[in-house]
């Protein structure tokens, strides 16, 4: 049902914004999911608190602090498109980002990946620097303000300010800190001078709080947070993720220093750090890493739904073993169960088609996913204990678990009493099963299996049946590493993205090309110790990417036009296709000497 704030906020913006739903509600205020009318696009709208939006001089301050934050432009914060106040109500309208928060991402699915929460520490600390340079602190950094970009999986900052009119309007006869106090710099807690180093503090937890899946200090007040932020040391983030490189852990280590002066003088700096820290990890592709965990999602669930298959053969034939004729009805029974979980493996396995469709639309194929799935498998190497000492005694206890629910079920069947404890046997003896398989999945990570089937018939097989009516699609290789190429080809991205949207708009094939020539550069400097063509065709792959950096360079300068810079994308792009058709004739002749 509709709350009161969703129906007055939709009568204001009638005609402008259509509101879809509440997205969530805080201290901060209620999020609502609309529609641009005008532009036809996702938006979301916050309103500020009716209890402050009540008082005239926190709702001046706070519409001075949106229309300050919507001055930000800048890739990793969420943009503010208008502030408005119409009567009691206080709002601003703000870009929609589709992928969730680093907070609920945590909370679901454990501690990020090295490599993601490198990154996505990387781009905050990106946010907070260009906030920081025009005089905006956030004041809440926390996961559930950094938000993340399905596609792409880049990271976004929002609610830059508006901590200080919610602080403001807090005054309590406790005195207790309102805001995120889990969060909170030292300073900040104690009511002290605030900072850009402030912010950098608060990062730090949520970095802290990203790689093991817990803060640094717990307490079940307020006031133990404050306590806990103000005197007591953090734990060294080594000592709970050995797995990440050290230099990232002495970075948040150091973010996490109760002085200011013992923090990092800048986000800027920080994000150096943290840069160099993970320069020499494994880079995968957006695209391609959501690809590899939603299909990785999918084989689970495809090994429960044929688990439930197994599952309900053994149950029925059981029970129609001991009842003996009688229960001839059973196999009726039997062979819907079966098929109806055989079906929801098919229909599962076919989804398998429309991720494969997705991603050869962001210009990756099978070969791609085969170079991705190798990059992933070596980091993991790098990063992981063996299989059971991640879970531990966890999995046998799973397996423990569900033998012992599936045992009850089963002479639940055979004793039959009633129709009620029959379907609550079969239910558990058929669930027990699929529900173990769903939970060893992931504790004893079987999906490097399922992995292995991508990386052969069965991806293969998807990518065919996705690219039905695609036609011939620019494919790119994944890149890794801080290589030339790889610095050349980032440079040249960030530069393309800072150009007017409708220059973006006529040369918008320049990302996919440079992303092309940096994975074919990696590909032959790996064989140019053995291959000297291999070594010549690397030195054209990265001549080819300096030349379309520095037409960028000399676009923003204002010292060349976009007929050069096509001209050289297109002499790009033939580089490229040379390249690829060695590779590939290559791949052909390996395959062939590969079979008996």
């Amino acid at each position: 049902m509709a709350s009161p704030e969703f129906i007055a906020l939709q009568r204001v913006v009638a005609g402008r914004y259509s509101l879809d739903r509440e997205l969530g509600r805080g201290g901060m205020g209620v999020v609502f999911l609309a529609r641009d009318v005008a532009l036809d696009r996702l938006v979301a709208i916050k309103l500020l608190p009716p209890d402050l939006a009540a008082d005239p001089a926190l709702r001046a301050r706070f519409l001075t602090e949106a229309r300050t934050a919507a001055g930000l432009s800048h890739p990793n914060i969420v943009p503010i498109h208008a502030v408005e106040e119409h009567g009691d109500l206080v709002f601003f309208v703000m870009g929609y980002v589709d992928g969730g928060t680093l907070g609920s991402r945590v909370r679901h699915d454990g501690p990020l990946p090295t490599m993601e929460l490198t990154r996505a520490i990387q781009e905050v600390a990106w946010a907070l620097g260009h906030a920081h340079a025009r005089g905006v602190i956030h004041r809440d950094v926390k996961p559930d303000n950094v938000l993340f970009e399905r596609d792409t999986g880049r990271a976004l900052v929002t609610d830059f300010g508006i901590a200080r009119v919610i602080e403001a309007g807090d005054t309590p006869p406790s005195g207790a800190v309102r805001g995120t106090p889990q969060y909170m710099s030292p300073e900040q807690a104690s009511g002290g001078s605030v900072d850009a180093r402030s912010d950098l503090y608060s990062l730090g937890v949520t970095a802290f709080f990203a790689a093991t899946g817990r803060l640094p200090f717990e307490s079940g007040t307020v006031e133990g947070f404050v306590a806990k932020h103000t005197a007591e040391p953090a734990p060294e983030l080594a000592r709970l993720a050995p797995r990440l490189p050290a230099r990232f852990t002495a970075a948040i280590d150091r973010c996490l220093t109760k002085d200011p002066r013992g923090r990092f003088p800048s986000a800027e700096d920080l994000a150096h750090e943290v840069g160099a820290a993970s320069g020499a990890l494994v880079r995968v592709p957006a695209p391609l890493s959501r690809f590899m965990r939603e299909s990785e999602v999918i084989g689970g669930d495809v090994a429960s739904y044929l688990g439930g298959v197994l599952a309900s053969g053994i149950l029925f034939e059981t029970l129609r073993a001991i009842e003996g004729d009688f229960f001839g009805i059973l196999f009726g029974l039997e062979m819907v169960f079966i098929v109806v979980f055989a079906a929801l493996s098919g229909a599962r396995t076919v989804q398998m088609a429309g991720l494969a469709r997705r991603l050869l639309k962001s210009g990756y194929g099978h070969r791609a996913l085969q170079v991705g799935l190798e990059l992933e498998e070596r980091r993991e190497q790098e990063e992981s204990a063996p299989e059971f000492e991640q879970g531990g005694m966890l999995p046998w206890v799973t397996v423990a678990a569900g033998a012992a629910v599936t045992a009850i079920g089963v002479g639940v069947g055979v004793v039959w009493e009633s129709d009620l404890t029959v379907v609550l046997g079969m239910a558990s003896a058929i669930g027990a099963p699929m529900v173990t398989i769903r939970r060893l999945w992931s504790q004893l990570g079987w999906g490097k299996w399922w992995r292995k089937r991508l990386k052969g018939r069965l991806g293969r097989l998807a990518f065919r049946l996705g690219g039905i009516g695609l036609g011939e699609q620019p494919l790119a290789l994944p890149a890794e590493g801080e290589r030339t190429e790889v610095a050349l080809g980032h440079a040249a991205e960030q530069l393309f993205a800072a150009l007017p949207a409708e220059q973006r708009a006529r040369i918008g094939d320049i990302p996919a090309v440079l992303a092309k020539l940096e994975a074919d550069a990696l590909v032959l400097r790996e064989r140019q110790r053995d291959n000297p063509r291999a070594s010549m065709r690397l030195s054209t792959a990265v001549a080819a990417l300096e030349s379309m950096r520095l037409d960028l360079l000399r676009l923003h300068a204002g010292d060349a036009s976009l007929d050069e810079l096509t001209q050289d994308l297109q002499a790009a792009r033939r580089v490229s296709e040379q390249i690829d058709g060695e590779l590939l004739a290559k791949h052909e002749v390996e395959d062939l000497l590969e079979e008996p």
